[in-house]
This record gives structure tokens, C-alpha cells and sequence, in this order.
């Protein structure tokens, strides 16, 4: 029983990461193009 607990900690773990690693990866890429968007309106001025 305490075997296929491990198992599914794992599981869950593994999926849980692999979600927060994509929300990352969304969230850096926002971040990139506020920046670009940023230096567009500070190089008009």
C-alpha cells in the first residue's frame, strides 16, 4: 500500500512541476514583451 503511495506523490509531484515549468515559461515570455513594449515608449520620447 505505502508502495503505490509513493507511486502516485511521484506522479503528482511530476505532473504538478512539468505545470508550473509552462506557467513559467508563459510568464517570461509576457515579461519579455513588456519590456519590448517599454523600450519602444522610452525610445519615442
Amino acid at each position: 500500500m505505502d508502495f503505490f503511495m509513493g507511486i502516485i506523490l511521484i506522479g503528482i509531484v511530476l505532473i504538478s512541476s512539468s505545470m508550473i515549468e509552462k506557467k513559467l515559461d508563459s510568464l517570461g515570455e509576457q515579461n519579455n514583451r513588456v519590456i519590448e513594449l517599454l523600450e519602444e515608449i522610452r525610445d519615442k520620447k
